[in-house]
Formats: C-alpha cells, sequence, structure tokens
C-alpha cells in the first residue's frame, strides 16, 4: 500500500512539474498576440535651421553633433538645413519660411516638427532633455522600407501603418538627403518636396504603400545619408515617425 501511494505521489509532482500549478503547459513568448512583431520605437527627427555666418549656430551645432554622435540613429536623426548662404538650397528656404513659418533669424532647433521648438542656441542638457523627452512619447506610426540605386535615380519604397489608438489625418511621407558640408556634419543636400506623398487618412491598423523616385540624385557617388519622415501637414507639423535611410 505504501509503495503505492509513494509511487502515486512521483507521478502527481512529475504532472505538477511539467505542467505548472494550472494544469496548462505556460507559454513560451513566441506565442499568441504579436507573435514576430517587436516592439515599435519612437524616432526622434531633430532638425537645425543654421548658417555658416552665424557666431549664435557656432555655439549650437557642437551640442547637437554631439548629440547625435551619442544617440543611434534608430533614436534620432540630426539634419542641419541652411535656408541661406553658402550650401543652402532652394527646399531649406521653403521649409523654413513657408512649411514652418519661422522667424528670419536663425537658429531654430525643432524636435518631431514643432512638436518642441527651440530658438537661438542652447547647452547640451537643454537639448539632450527635449529628445529624451520625444522619445517617451509611444509611437503612433511605424515605416519600413529600403532604397534601391539605379544609375544615377534612387528608388525608396516601403509601407508606413497606423499603430496607434485614433485615426491619423492629413499627413504626409517625406524626405531628406544629408551629408558633411563644410563645417556642417549634416547638411541638407535635398529635400523631397516635389516626392513627398500625401496620405489623407490612415485608420488604426492600417497600412499604406509608398514609393518615392528621386532622379537625378547619385545617392552612393556622393556618399549621402537619408531620412523618411511622416509628418502632419496642419497644426504642429508633428512628425509621428522617422526612419534612417543609407
Amino acid at each position: 500500500m505504501k509503495k503505492t501511494l509513494v509511487f502515486l505521489l512521483i507521478i502527481f509532482f512529475t504532472i505538477f512539474a511539467i505542467t505548472g500549478c494550472d494544469g496548462v503547459t505556460p507559454p513560451n513568448g513566441t506565442e499568441g498576440e504579436g507573435e514576430g512583431e517587436e516592439a515599435v520605437k519612437q524616432v526622434v527627427l531633430v532638425e537645425t535651421f543654421v548658417t555658416n555666418n552665424c557666431p549664435v549656430c557656432a555655439k549650437l551645432k557642437p551640442h547637437l553633433e554631439k548629440l547625435a554622435s551619442e544617440y543611434s540613429r534608430d533614436e534620432m536623426i540630426l539634419v542641419e538645413i541652411i535656408p541661406w548662404g553658402i550650401y543652402s538650397i532652394p527646399e531649406s528656404k521653403t521649409r523654413h519660411y513657408d512649411w514652418y513659418n519661422l522667424a528670419s533669424t536663425v537658429p531654430h532647433t525643432i524636435f518631431n516638427g514643432l512638436a518642441s521648438y527651440l530658438a537661438g542656441s542652447h547647452d547640451y542638457s537643454t537639448l539632450k532633455n527635449r529628445i529624451d523627452a520625444q522619445l517617451n512619447i509611444p509611437p503612433k506610426v511605424s515605416i519600413q522600407a529600403n532604397r534601391i540605386q539605379n544609375g544615377q535615380n534612387s528608388v525608396i519604397s516601403g509601407t508606413i501603418k497606423n499603430i496607434g489608438t485614433t485615426t491619423l489625418s492629413n499627413m504626409v511621407i517625406n524626405g531628406m538627403t544629408f551629408k558633411r558640408s563644410g563645417n556642417l556634419a549634416y547638411a541638407a543636400t535635398y529635400i523631397f518636396e516635389k516626392e513627398k506623398v500625401p496620405v489623407p487618412a490612415l485608420a488604426v491598423g492600417e497600412t499604406k504603400n509608398f514609393s518615392i523616385t528621386l532622379t537625378d540624385i547619385n545617392w552612393d557617388g556622393k556618399g549621402f545619408d537619408g531620412v523618411i519622415f511622416v509628418q502632419e501637414t496642419t497644426g504642429k507639423k508633428r512628425v509621428h515617425q522617422s526612419l534612417f535611410i543609407n
């Protein structure tokens, strides 16, 4: 009798150890909702409007460029936009005056659109705090994209998805190329104003495919880096998400 009881107890504890206390095999962390999906993190697009002959800009730029080297491109992307003077491009002036309606002075530093904005020069800690505050905001959009070079042309194709809890509207998919120019480490060389893709509305969970063709831009030959971003066209022109493209 005692042998039978001991035998039954051994069987019971063996089953308990395998199944757990609720009698169900515990999840292995790879099954169920969200299987195969990684958490989407917010990427902060920092646009700083500067010129080469500006003493105040000269105080600001080293702090921003230091931060750009400390954060990964999956966290923060810096573009230095020159609205006039050497290294300026027509699209920079349009973005400065027409898009953001900024005063005709520099520097201005914008974090994910006008969601957060600073005028003039600021110290390292102030800039870092603005970046960290934007990083802590849950993202509403995810982006997946890749670039293919075809001679002098580049084609950027991908998808965006509304991962938030409300319908998003009045947006565009836009982008920029940038590279070192003179004493600017992240100088904008082209802004995709003509090629940007309108997104009138994007429902919760909805995805949208896009393709942007950049003609006569020798991306690889000139060693450009780039960014694709989803931005509102009204209000604070908030940038919902960005993606580094090399």
